[in-house]
């Protein structure tokens, strides 16, 4: 597993790509991503896809974390499993 990074450093990474490429529309073009939805993302507005994410090397995961241990659980999700 790589390092994570927030939306922000990805956002950062994407506008440095946007500049190297000459433009946003231009790198949305090469990507395949509409110039509209790539503003999006840079904006904070909406998440980045797989089709901006994988251009940078990235993909996207989701982590859980407990704030407590097993022997401290609630005992009313266990009611709401049955």
């Amino acid at each position: 597993m790589g390092r994570l990074r927030d939306a922000e450093f990805v956002r950062a990474i994407l506008r440095s790509a946007c500049e190297r490429e000459g433009s946003q529309r231009a790198w949305a073009k090469k990507h395949r991503v509409s110039p509209q939805f790539l503003s999006e993302v840079l904006s904070g507005r909406k998440e980045p896809s797989p089709a901006v994410l994988e251009p940078l090397g990235m993909q996207r995961e989701v982590y859980y974390v407990a704030f407590y241990g097993p022997d401290k659980m609630r005992r009313s999700s266990t009611r709401s499993q049955q």
